[in-house]
């Protein structure tokens, strides 16, 4: 498929040197675009911006909203429903885990070495 589009000068300069990689940058963009939306982020950095303790990281639950819904995409994963913005949902959310697992683990050898 070929996509025209209108774009300003400042911004075609950027892409220029760019060119080759265009589908790929829009395919990331995509994705982050989609990932922003994801309840369980927005929950952890609210969580984070209240200023835990390392207890509290450690601690840190979603809410069962949050839970729930990360249930459902997985079993509309085996079903192979997910949209595209739930499979970017569902990436997000599994990346994100990763990243809270990260934190609780520093959180866990701030409270040893204290």
């Amino acid at each position: 498929m070929q996509l025209t589009i209108d774009i300003s000068d400042k911004l075609a300069r950027q892409v220029q040197p760019e060119r080759e990689h265009l589908e790929e940058i829009l395919q990331l963009g995509l994705q982050l675009r989609r990932a922003q939306i994801s309840g369980l982020r927005r929950e952890f950095v609210a969580f984070l911006a209240r200023g835990p303790r390392s207890n509290d990281i450690i601690d840190f639950q979603p809410s069962p909203a949050a839970v729930q819904r990360v249930r459902d995409l997985l079993q509309r994963n085996k079903e192979g429903s997910l949209s595209p913005e739930e499979e970017a949902e569902m990436d997000d959310i599994a990346e994100f885990d990763h990243f809270v697992t990260q934190v609780k683990a520093q959180a866990r050898l701030h409270l040893r070495a204290a």
